[in-house]
């Protein structure tokens, strides 16, 4: 879509939602509290206890917050439901009865991913002592004396570039860690990180997901007991099992970790968040999020214990701590 058409489809959206904001975010999910313009902590800033309100004072979905300052339900909904702007703007027109008419889908498209994912699992080897993998890992210093099913080394997997528009394009072939990503249906994707003489190939996308439809999904390391520990990426995952011996799963993402499906057997969740340091706690704030969701699900699950454990030093995880721990380990046997 050009730009100039996309502009006049979002204030087509704004003049319809005029005044009709706290309908269209109640119909939503927002948090009903919000919309009785009840103080409240900011959804955004992720701070304070009172500082933020919902006013739709101008009817354009307005707040204000003592620290972020003021926005409108367009912002408002990004922050509260994890969406980029258009994902916004399209449930909006849905609420509204607007959505422009969906492009032809391609039915195939999934069975072919599924077959693709499927083949390159094929292709790949389990994991073994002294393969690219395992030297990877080792590296790291997160060798196993074996490794999960849910891991695979490929040894020549394609490395596409796209450039601009055009589909992307094989460039070259590299050893490759493969993770199969689950969900309470079966595999949905793979994860890939792309290696070069035992460490992670130095580029920018050197991991890669398949597709990007696996919300609530996870690379299991080991299958759920009535414990199990959550995380974000694999090798924080390993970190996490060398640590603790618990059953770990992999989210991939701190946006996904928040959609995480747990088992309702599970009684006990310990969730390894990331010590974020970039000033806006991604990390931590997806780590409790999931926390307070799972709670939340007692009434459906039983009760279960939930914690969350946090690196103490910023701008770390769970792989940071367990390689410190290993070198402290070192130093002191020397």
């Amino acid at each position: 879509m050009q730009n100039a058409e996309y502009a006049a489809r979002v204030e087509a959206v704004k003049q319809r939602a005029h005044g009709r904001w706290t309908e269209v975010l109640g119909a939503l999910g927002l948090d009903e509290r919000m919309l009785k313009r009840k103080p409240m902590p900011c959804p955004l800033c992720k701070d304070g206890v009172d500082r933020f309100q919902y006013t739709d004072k101008y009817g354009e979905g307005n707040y204000h917050c003592r620290k972020c300052g003021p926005g409108g339900g367009f912002k408002l909904l990004q922050a509260c439901k994890g969406m980029d702007f258009h994902a916004a703007l399209c449930a909006v027109e849905k609420v509204l009865g607007m959505l422009p008419p969906a492009a032809p889908v391609d039915s195939a498209a999934p069975e072919r991913m599924k077959k693709l994912v499927q083949r390159i699992w094929n292709e790949a080897l389990p994991v073994t002592l002294g393969d690219e993998v395992d030297r990877y890992l080792r590296g790291r210093g997160l060798a196993l004396t074996s490794y999960p099913p849910s891991l695979r080394f490929h040894p020549a997997l394609g490395y596409y570039q796209k450039e601009r528009a055009a589909k992307a394009r094989k460039v070259a072939e590299y050893p490759a860690m493969l993770a199969s990503v689950r969900d309470a249906q079966g595999a949905v994707t793979l994860h890939r990180t792309y290696l070069s003489a035992g460490r992670k190939l130095d580029a920018p996308d050197a991991k890669k997901v398949l597709c990007s439809g696996f919300s609530g999904a996870a690379v299991r390391l080991a299958e759920a007991t009535d414990e199990l520990a959550v995380c974000e990426g694999i090798e924080t995952g390993i970190a996490v099992f060398l640590a603790t011996g618990k059953p770990v799963w992999c989210a991939l993402s701190a946006g996904n970790l928040e959609k995480l499906w747990v088992p309702d057997t599970v009684r006990s969740v310990c969730i390894y968040g990331d010590n974020d340091a970039d000033g806006d706690y991604t990390g931590q704030a997806s780590a409790y999020t999931v926390a307070r969701r799972l709670k939340r699900e007692e009434a459906q699950s039983g009760p279960r214990t939930v914690r969350v454990f946090l690196p103490r030093q910023a701008g770390s995880d769970w792989a940071d701590v367990w390689r410190q721990r290993q070198e402290a380990s070192l130093l002191r046997a020397a």
